[in-house]
């Protein structure tokens, strides 16, 4: 056993131990009781790239700081098998509607298009032509919430509409600073188009792309770096910045704090929804905090580059101010106002980590595809007096569309009838409030693709199952060449093991075909698009029921 594991074998064996006292000394919220809800959301951070054990099963980063984060996973639940769509358009679509890219009002499989093959490669399947964002009549998670009592709040990418004025006009969302990364401006004369970083224009004065966060574009000041970043400093020197342009994630956290200042005033509960544009590329973090790293030694060969490893603290960083905001809301000192007590903070990541400027090892390969260093990613529930602090979830898997019907059940909100819109994601509101460590009925996760993505994506479908044995399996359907690939991922957190390679047992394929058997009736039931074949314009057939029969030898 690994130092990693035994540290949090130790983790989860104290968690172990103390459920019982908290489940007696913690106060039982009201059950009509309506928390703030702040869902978290990073951009392609990857599973390991956070230094806290929980929410990697221990493989976190040994060089990436997130010290706000990995106290929010002590305060919290961190499940161990929580996963996305395999990239970034994908899994907001599927955030808003609970439905995977075959429901009727998602059909987003892929970002931009999935006619993206490698340039010059012919394909011998023509790709489905797809939704790139969800469907005007979509009922959103903001709506639904909303008729519940909440107020609804977006700050950050947007992706799965086409503008972020629709967050408002079919989103429901009353406070609405969505918005790209990139700021279009004129400077000196000069159109100049900037990643990350407010622009001086020539008649605006200092922005980013929209004018609700103009508030917060000025420059680094002394008075902001004393107040703002001088308590949340960890080792770097934010005076370096003195004077030189905002960094837009810094922006979007004056943006929240205010808004988590105002709300605490309000009768009625709130929902703010954050995805950040941290830590996609271009990897541009704040200086003072890339040289804080340019001078540290990495004791971790996975992870090496001082640019990315600023970039998640930076990401780091904000998430603290927003988390020290719900203590203390007006920034008095005094916490009397605040509001933590009764708000349900997640934080989460939209897919797998991007390699080049970070390294998801234990995991297989990266964003954009279905292994699961592209689909597997940190999580964290924290409510206090509900949810066990410092725990782990090891068992009970969380995908993307679950967190509608949870937020919904939490919030005691009716979802929309399954004649409007079906939810294909299932609540977890009873493993957050240990009424049980898994949902006997929600064992099984799919994942299709019916085009390509260079030489991360081709046709192929997925499945996810879990084992009345509470082993964790994943098979994969390639519709090209009707392969298997199975993995066990209890046993192979990094899919190095393909089962059915070579002599498969028949206990190992009598579980591929039950497992193949309930991709195929899953891909019947949503009649999931599968492209045609280019040779003949016929449409490519689903797997067949005992395709796996042929790894018989």
């Amino acid at each position: 056993m690994t130092s990693e594991m035994k540290k949090f074998s130790k983790i989860v064996l104290f968690g172990l131990l103390i459920s019982p006292l908290l489940a007696s000394s913690q106060t039982k919220k009201d059950a009509n009781q309506k928390p703030n809800i702040i869902l978290i959301m990073a951009d392609d951070l990857g599973w390991t790239d956070l230094s806290s054990p929980n929410t990697s099963l221990g493989y976190g980063s040994k060089y990436y700081e997130s010290p706000n984060i990995d106290r929010l996973a002590q305060q919290g639940k961190s499940f161990a098998y929580a996963y996305t769509q395999q990239n970034c358009q994908p899994t907001r679509a599927a955030l808003l509607s609970g439905q995977y890219a075959t429901g009727a009002q998602n059909g987003v499989y892929n970002v931009g298009s999935l006619k993206r093959a490698s340039k010059g490669v012919v394909t011998p399947i023509m790709p489905h032509n797809q939704n790139n964002y969800l469907q005007e009549d979509c009922v959103s998670m903001f709506e639904t919430l909303k008729t519940a009592g909440y107020h609804t709040a977006w700050f950050g990418k947007f992706h799965a509409i086409k503008l972020g004025k629709q967050a408002e006009s079919y989103m429901g969302v009353d406070y609405n600073v969505a918005l790209h990364k990139e700021t279009s401006a004129t400077v000196n004369g000069v159109k100049v188009k900037n990643e990350f970083f407010a622009q001086n224009d020539d008649a605006k004065g200092w922005m980013f792309e929209i004018d609700n966060l103009k508030p917060y574009a000025q420059p680094y000041d002394a008075a902001y770096l004393q107040k703002v970043l001088e308590p949340i400093k960890n080792g770097n020197n934010p005076w370096l910045l003195e004077g030189t342009p905002k960094h837009l994630t810094d922006a979007l956290g004056d943006a929240v704090v205010g808004y988590i200042k105002d709300r605490s005033k309000a009768d009625s509960p709130f929902f703010a929804y954050i995805p950040f544009h941290a830590v996609h590329v271009s990897i541009l973090p704040r200086l003072d905090l890339e040289a804080k790293y340019k001078a540290k030694k990495s004791l971790d060969p996975r992870h090496t580059q001082a640019d990315y490893a600023a970039f998640v603290e930076l990401l780091d960083q904000t998430v603290g101010r927003v988390l020290n905001a719900l203590e203390d809301p007006n920034g008095d000192g005094n916490k009397a106002d605040g509001i933590a007590e009764n708000t349900m903070v997640i934080f989460y990541s939209d897919n797998g980590g991007f390699m080049g400027p970070t390294n998801n090892s234990p995991l297989r390969l990266r964003k954009g595809t279905y292994y699961e260093g592209g689909v597997r990613v940190p999580l964290i529930f924290k409510y206090p007096g509900v949810i066990t602090p410092n725990s782990v979830n090891t068992t009970q898997e969380v995908h993307t569309i679950d967190f509608y019907p949870t937020l919904a059940e939490i919030a005691g909100a009716k979802l929309p009838s399954p004649k409007v819109q079906e939810m294909d994601g299932k609540s977890i509101a009873s493993v957050l409030r240990e009424e049980s460590q898994v949902r006997d009925d929600k064992n099984e996760l799919f994942w299709h693709f019916p085009g390509y993505m260079d030489v991360r994506n081709m046709p192929q479908s997925v499945i996810h199952y879990r084992h009345s044995d509470n082993q964790h399996y994943k098979l994969f359907y390639r519709y090209e060449d009707e392969s298997f690939e199975l993995y066990n991922l209890s046993n192979d957190l990094g899919e190095t093991t393909n089962l059915l390679a070579e002599n498969p047992s028949q206990q190992t394929l009598d579980l591929a075909l039950k497992m193949n058997n309930k991709l195929r009736a899953w891909l019947i039931k949503n009649n999931a698009p599968t492209g045609i074949w280019a040779k003949n314009c016929e449409k490519v057939p689903y797997p067949k029921k005992d395709a796996v029969k042929k790894y018989i030898k």
